[in-house]
């Protein structure tokens, strides 16, 4: 499987993952956190069409960042917590979708 490959592969578990902890979160998280969810939804969209544009984009250290994120989302058990991991998604995904 090639870097582009895991990186998607690790993105759409990172966005499963906070899409379940968004849904489980109070509805007053729920509001503040979903302006950014969409964002990142709209930049992992805008991320995969790089990639039909451009082929390999990913390299290790891209990977290694998306460990490392994934990690926290995973930790992430206060809304506080989910909204700092969503945040740092965010702009690393956005970083790769331009």
């Amino acid at each position: 499987m090639d870097k582009d490959a895991i990186m998607l592969e690790q993105m759409g578990t990172a966005l499963t993952t906070l899409q379940i902890k968004y849904r489980g979160s109070k509805l007053a998280d729920r509001v503040k956190l979903k302006p950014k969810l969409e964002k990142l939804l709209q930049d992992y969209t805008d991320y995969q069409l790089r990639l039909i544009d451009e082929g390999i984009i990913t390299t290790d250290e891209d990977l290694a960042e998306m460990e490392k994120l994934t990690t926290a989302i995973d930790k992430a058990a206060r809304a506080q917590q989910l909204a700092a991991a969503i945040a740092k998604t965010v702009a690393f995904i956005a970083t790769k979708a331009v």
